[in-house]
């Protein structure tokens, strides 16, 4: 068998191999709260994937895992940890709102994409202060970015519930109180759904379905990522640079320069994870605002082998679970933590799966060489 193809080959197999360990190890735990794996696993199946809403909820919750996850593997390959995708992401998205509610009366092929621009400007200025003192002061990314996930939640905080909280909302008396959000965003602010376009090819989806144009955008970035890591010069700096700095720069390679400006595309690209639910789904930005998609995109990077489009993949995989999750949680009971539980599991037989495949592949190169 050609050495190449039996290297692909085992690529391709190891994620699959991994999954289902991880789902013969999930049994075992599905067996100890007192349910029968298969009938969890097939609840799971069906209420993901039996109806077209259903399969449009997974694309809707996969969409800002593939903006994390390419923004995770970015600095990865670059051999750094962008720990800050986090921070960088709620800056982000406070920009964008702040675009959305204070700006009024422009047409909508301004403003939408004025909002997303501000949302990578606020994800590149987040990304900014951490590698300067990497590059400059030597400071180590993981402790500045890991700081600076905090500042940005205080501060965000600060303004949402300070500077530009809503003070005119009106609820019926005895009805609850105002929540702590910014204003509404302007309509021409709003990224349309997809449901006009997938009504062309006889796909009806429901209004409660978001899924939206932030998907496709995702998509295009993945493509366009593919293509800038292994089609471009940069891309070829960025994978020396993470292969062997020392090398890379007795080759004329600046480390320095790569880094700098592979984290701030980094940071751009994850100013863009909370949009889909920002300005498609709330349309306005509140003390609330979801957490965590920035610290699930490096599970979904490892999973995707910080591959673009094994990106797209884990996060898929990621968006079904937490589907089917809601599933087997309504119909049988199952709570919620085993399904996160699973969902380490998955990640850990992946990541060791992984590792054992690239020690094997090494042997096989050197038996051939």
């Amino acid at each position: 068998m050609n050495k190449r193809f039996k290297i692909i080959l085992l690529q391709l197999l190891t994620p699959i191999v991994a999954i289902l360990f991880a789902i013969a190890l999930s049994s075992v735990l599905i067996v100890a709260i007192g349910k029968n794996p298969i009938e969890v696993y097939q609840t799971m199946i069906e209420f993901s994937l039996g109806s077209a809403d259903s399969v449009g909820e997974i694309l809707f919750n996969a969409t800002p895992l593939i903006f994390s996850g390419l923004a995770v593997a970015l600095s990865f390959k670059m051999g750094l940890f962008n720990i800050g995708v986090e921070g960088q992401y709620f800056i982000g998205a406070f920009f964008a709102a702040f675009v959305g509610f204070t700006l009024s009366g422009i047409p909508a092929f301004i403003h939408l994409p004025l909002a997303i621009l501000a949302a990578m400007l606020g994800g590149v200025l987040w990304a900014f202060v951490p590698i300067y003192l990497k590059v400059r002061r030597g400071v180590h990314e993981v402790i500045s970015t890991i700081m600076l996930n905090y500042i940005a939640y205080s501060l965000i905080h600060y303004f949402i519930a300070d500077l530009f909280m809503d003070r005119n909302q009106k609820v019926p008396e005895g009805l609850g109180s105002p929540l702590i959000r910014t204003p509404h965003f302007a309509e021409t602010a709003l990224m349309p759904k997809l449901h006009g376009f997938l009504s062309f090819f006889g796909i009806d989806l429901p209004n409660s379905v978001y899924l939206n144009w932030f998907f496709v955008i995702g998509l295009l970035l993945t493509v366009g990522m593919y293509y800038l890591l292994w089609h471009t010069p940069f891309g070829y700096e960025i994978r020396a640079v993470g292969s062997n700095p020392k090398a890379s720069e007795a080759a004329g390679i600046n480390p320095n320069k790569v880094y700098f400006k592979g984290f701030l595309l980094s940071g751009a690209i994850a100013g863009l994870i909370g949009l889909s639910h920002l300005l498609s789904f709330y349309g306005y930005m509140d003390l609330d605002f979801p957490k965590n998609f920035g610290f699930n995109g490096i599970a979904v990077a490892l999973m995707g082998n910080n591959n673009p489009f094994g990106i797209v993949l884990a996060a898929l995989l990621f968006g079904f679970l937490n589907r089917g999750a809601e599933g087997v949680q309504t119909f049988m009971g199952v709570p919620m933590e085993t399904i996160v539980i699973m969902q380490g599991i998955i990640i850990l037989s992946v990541v060791v799966a992984a590792n054992i495949l690239g020690r094997y592949i090494k042997r096989l190169e050197k038996k051939e060489a």
